[in-house]
Formats: C-alpha cells, sequence, structure tokens
C-alpha cells in the first residue's frame, strides 16, 4: 500500500479578517501573500506566489479557475478590480478594472485604472494599457471616454461593485482559517 505524499507547506498569507476565501481556492508559493479587506475568492481560483509576492487590493473578486500571479515575480491587483473566470493574470492591474473571461495579462504586463481587457483578449507580455483602456476584438483598443469623462459612470461602477461583493459575502462561504496560522 502507498502512502500518499504529504501536503505542500502553504505559503505565507497576511489575510483580512473581511476577506472570503472559499474553501476550494488554491493558494500556493513561498512568497507572501497580502488579501486586503472584502476580497472574494471563489471556488478554484488560484494564487501562486512561487515567482514573487502577490497583492490583492481592497473589493477585488477573482472568479472560479483564474490565476493570479503564475509566471512573474510580484503581482499587484488594485482595489475594486474583477478577474473574471478562467482569466490568466501575470502582470499587474490597478484600480477598479476588469479583466474577462478567459484573458491574458501577461509577465510584467500593465494594466491602468478603470480598464476593460474583454473576454479572450490578451495584454502580451512587458504591454501596457493606459488608464481607461479597452482591450477588444482580437487586440484592438479604444479609450473608454464615457467612463474617463463621466465621475457618475465611476460611481455607477463602483456601486455596483460593492452589491456583487455584498451578494458573494452571502453565496460564497469562507475558508479563510485554514490559510492562516494561529498566533
Amino acid at each position: 500500500m502507498t502512502s500518499k505524499p504529504p501536503p505542500p507547506p502553504k505559503p505565507p498569507c497576511s489575510i483580512h479578517p473581511t476577506a472570503i476565501i472559499a474553501d476550494k481556492a488554491v493558494l500556493a508559493g513561498t512568497h507572501l501573500i497580502t488579501i486586503a479587506e472584502n476580497v472574494i475568492l471563489h471556488p478554484y481560483a488560484r494564487i501562486n506566489s512561487s515567482s514573487g509576492p502577490v497583492t490583492i487590493g481592497a473589493n477585488t473578486i477573482v472568479y472560479e479557475r483564474a490565476a493570479v500571479g503564475c509566471e512573474t515575480g510580484s503581482v499587484t491587483i488594485g482595489s475594486g478590480c474583477v478577474i473574471d473566470s478562467s482569466a490568466t493574470c501575470s502582470g499587474s492591474v490597478d484600480n477598479c478594472s476588469e479583466i474577462g473571461v478567459g484573458a491574458y495579462v501577461g509577465k510584467d504586463a500593465q494594466v491602468g485604472k478603470w480598464c476593460k481587457v474583454t473576454a479572450l483578449e490578451r495584454v502580451e507580455d512587458g504591454k501596457e494599457v493606459e488608464d481607461f483602456g479597452v482591450v477588444f476584438a482580437d487586440g484592438r483598443r479604444r479609450v473608454d471616454t464615457a467612463m474617463r469623462d463621466h465621475e457618475g459612470m465611476r460611481e455607477a461602477r463602483s456601486k455596483g461593485q460593492m452589491m456583487s461583493l455584498e451578494l458573494m459575502r452571502k453565496l460564497v462561504p469562507s475558508a479563510a482559517s485554514k490559510w492562516t496560522t494561529p498566533g
């Protein structure tokens, strides 16, 4: 009879008490993973700090099968972001941006504030998306002037994000305690 190998060691984590981390979310690596207040990590979301620290800002949602921090050193996801299902984020994403379903943000890429990378689109390694930028339709780009020029649009987007977080807090049971060391 063969025995199972022991599980890998838990990565060092700093998790805010209001963060929700689903039981099936995966946190792996050797560098610090910092998760701010009101972050929601859905089941099967993967946070990998093997190559450097990963920071996820307040009020951010990382959906199912999304991967953050997989191919590069330090990765920072700003506050109020959405990393949609099956997206891969190996670069940095600034505040209030959305990485769409199956989208890819490459190593050392920089996505600015209030940006949107639509479903299945790519921001290649080392590339930059300016603030309020939209990446769509086989890599075409434009500036979201409505979001840029109207504070009310940004307020509505932020309000919608807070409503999503409130709903997810009710739907996703937290298992954050399994990633924290009793003190």
